[in-house]
């Protein structure tokens, strides 16, 4: 999986991400365990690898 992560990054940029959390006005306001943009790419993942599990993700 950790290697599928760099290529999501690359096809769904950081900058992209932080963009749409912008335009929806999505941005953490508070610093979390797992900030906004790890959250997103984490449901991504889930979405392409959900055979896979949460622990597997």
């Amino acid at each position: 999986m950790a290697g599928h992560l760099g290529e999501l990054t690359q096809v769904i940029t950081p900058a992209l991400v932080d963009e749409v959390l912008g335009v929806t006005r999505r941005v953490q306001r508070r610093v979390r365990k797992l900030p906004s943009r790890v959250v997103i790419y984490f449901v991504l993942a889930l979405s392409l690898f959900g055979s896979d599990g949460y622990q597997g993700v």
